[in-house]
């Protein structure tokens, strides 16, 4: 009888964090706020056989998230210590004893999560999406967010991205008035035609009024969904706004929980987006997203903007499992001026492809984040 050696334990040796503050390679706008550099944990868990996993949650907490001094407080107070030891190959016992021991914490988990996945997949020689119950698509056509300060600016991007092969878009609201807001939608119907796929988010910076003349305004340009137009605890506004919207009403914000999952499809909302950072890493987006099955909700996958090419990758392997993946899929790497990993996931002829090698698939630049740590 042979001895299956990839089933021996897989005890855990060492696990650090990491805060990093990155640039951006263009500032980007959304409502309320510029970003020219981002904030992120990462997680590195070494096995006591040498293998390394890597894991990241973007700073997030107006998402559902938490900041980057509250991640690694939540870290070295609550996880550390728990996780020397453990058992790799008992993953998810490990996510839910993690979830008890720090309840409010849940970026924290998510970050520690990716980073068992990809320890886990690179000890049994299978990428992460296996381990995530096998892939339905081997390529996704990737989401690129449009947010600049004109009409002009915003179209003359969206026609370099076309010409890189993206046929998705989705407009950041919020950031030029409202008229403009509804020009541009029309314009990009216009000027790419019907082969066009795009949608909107107003991160929260809509009242009802503004919402409600946006959607009747853009109701005949096919206009996939509206993302959170209102703020987050605004469940009267959304339930009001869906009544009489043409155009489908997506949450992003409002979503940082199966309970939240649940309200939104009981208040008539048909798509959400899901995040590893709020939801508690690939473990929980693989729980909700068969929810919204259950409930026929449309999922958007995202990253926080902008998430290094740690998470891009967690999001993909995400995209090759999740049923219902048809509001688009949200890698924001490619927005950093330096990243963390040696190669970039790119899409080729407008499509991203799921890696196959084992773990995540990435290769971690360690010198680039002790360059980028916050102090």
């Amino acid at each position: 009888m042979t001895t299956n050696l990839t089933a021996a334990p897989l005890f855990i040796k060492s696990v650090q964090a990491f805060g990093v503050k990155l640039p951006l390679n263009k500032i980007v706008l959304m409502a309320g706020v510029e970003l020219s550099v981002v904030e992120t944990l990462l997680i590195r868990i070494e096995a006591d056989n040498g293998l390394v996993g890597w894991g990241e949650a973007s700073s997030a907490p107006s998402h559902g998230g938490a900041s980057l001094p509250d991640m690694l407080k939540s870290f070295h107070d609550e996880m550390h210590d728990f996780l020397i030891g453990k058992n790799v190959l008992e993953l998810s016992g490990i996510t839910c004893q993690l979830n008890q021991l720090a309840k409010n914490a849940k970026s924290t988990v998510a970050a520690v999560d990716v980073a068992l996945f990809d320890l886990l997949g690179k000890h049994l020689g299978v990428p992460v999406h296996v381990l995530l119950g096998g892939a339905k698509r081997h390529q996704v056509p990737p989401l690129w967010l449009i947010g600049n300060s004109s009409i002009d600016k915003d179209l003359i991007e969206a026609e370099k991205k076309w010409t890189d092969g993206y046929r998705f878009f989705k407009l950041k609201l919020g950031v030029k008035s409202l008229d403009d807001d509804i020009a541009l939608t029309m314009a990009m119907r216009e000027k790419f035609g019907s082969t066009l796929q795009m949608c909107s988010d107003a991160n929260m910076g809509m009242n009802l009024e503004q919402a409600t003349r946006y959607v009747l305004a853009v109701k005949d340009t096919g206009l996939a969904y509206l993302e959170q137009p209102l703020p987050k605890k605004d469940l009267a506004g959304t339930h009001a706004l869906v009544k009489v919207s043409p155009i489908p009403i997506g949450l992003d914000e409002s979503v940082t929980s199966v309970d939240d999952i649940l309200q939104a499809s009981k208040d008539g909302v048909q798509g959400v987006s899901l995040k590893t950072l709020k939801l508690g890493g690939l473990s929980g987006v693989i729980g909700a997203g068969h929810i919204c099955e259950a409930f026929g909700l449309q999922i958007n996958l995202a990253s926080k903007m902008a998430e290094t090419g740690i998470g891009a990758s967690a999001l993909l392997h995400l995209s090759a499992v999740l049923p219902n993946v048809n509001w688009g899929v949200s890698p924001t790497h490619l927005y950093l001026a330096q990243d963390v990993v040696s190669h970039q996931d790119t899409p080729e002829n407008g499509f991203f492809t799921i890696s196959s090698s084992p773990g995540l698939g990435v290769i971690v630049n360690e010198d680039v984040i002790q360059k980028h740590l916050v102090a």
